[in-house]
């Protein structure tokens, strides 16, 4: 968008085509989180336990809108929780996901973290924040962005959830040039994908992608075809070139939900 300032306002000149749209959907509404994006960075964290449902969604919106999706693993200080939470992530580093380990405590103010190569991942781009609530997305943007102040929780351990701090979505710039900039967005607890085609969905998941031109039936579901290039792949972890059991339970859970909503 081109608009013209004025003394105290302004006006648009031009609406530009955007490149891309990252967004969610659900029965109810279509929730647009922001455009004309290089990359989603997707931060969950070791406590409280991520949701790899939820975690699947976002890629697949990422996917969808070929968006890169960085996923950053946050509370690598807490040991065996994080290690258990590392461990849960090997089928994402299979899929060939960047993935970045973080330990972002906002009251280590005396052992600080090294933010050095999170600024280079981010460096020159445009990156959607995303991730639900408790994940330390507001710390990582006080760390980057030290002027913005951003209201930080504590997390609800009753609830295994964080609270909500976040409710609009806000553009940093990191640097004086305006070459980087972060995208701050409300945490989330359900991400809708009703504007996916279910039999596109496989498309979107690296891990069934290269299989579904081995399927003998072009409209394979790969959920009960004879001769699907993709249910023989599933094991219990999803070895190289297989498919986890996990990951094919939330792939079977979402076509369900997508043919479901489009009988309506």
């Amino acid at each position: 968008m081109l608009w013209l300032p004025s003394t105290d306002e302004g006006t648009i000149e031009k609406v530009q085509e955007r490149r891309n749209l990252f967004y969610r959907q659900d029965e109810i509404r279509t929730k647009s989180f922001a455009a004309n994006l290089d990359q989603v960075l997707i931060l969950i964290a070791a406590e409280p336990e991520f949701s790899e449902s939820q975690l699947s969604r976002a890629l697949i919106a990422a996917e969808a809108e070929h968006i890169t999706p960085v996923i950053a693993l946050n509370k690598s200080d807490l040991g065996e929780p994080f290690e258990r939470a590392w461990a849960k992530l090997a089928p994402y580093r299979r899929m060939g996901y960047t993935m970045l380990p973080l330990a972002l405590n906002p009251k280590a103010a005396t052992h600080p973290m090294d933010a050095s190569p999170l600024r280079d991942l981010l460096s020159g781009k445009t990156t959607l924040v995303l991730g639900p609530s408790g994940a330390g997305k507001s710390t990582l943007i006080n760390l980057l962005v030290p002027g913005a102040l951003v209201l930080t929780n504590e997390i609800s351990q009753a609830l295994n959830s964080g609270k909500h701090t976040t409710t609009s979505t806000t553009l940093y710039w990191v640097d004086d040039t305006r070459a980087t900039a972060l995208i701050d967005s409300p945490g989330f607890q359900e991400f809708g994908l009703n504007h996916i085609d279910a039999m596109q969905l496989a498309a979107y998941m690296p891990d069934f992608k290269p299989h579904v031109a081995q399927c003998k039936f072009y409209n394979c579901t790969h959920l009960h075809e004879p001769g699907c290039g993709v249910i023989p792949l599933v094991t219990a972890a999803g070895g190289p070139g297989g498919i986890s059991a996990a990951r094919y339970r939330i792939y079977k859970d979402l076509f369900a939900e997508l043919t479901q909503e489009a009988r309506y």
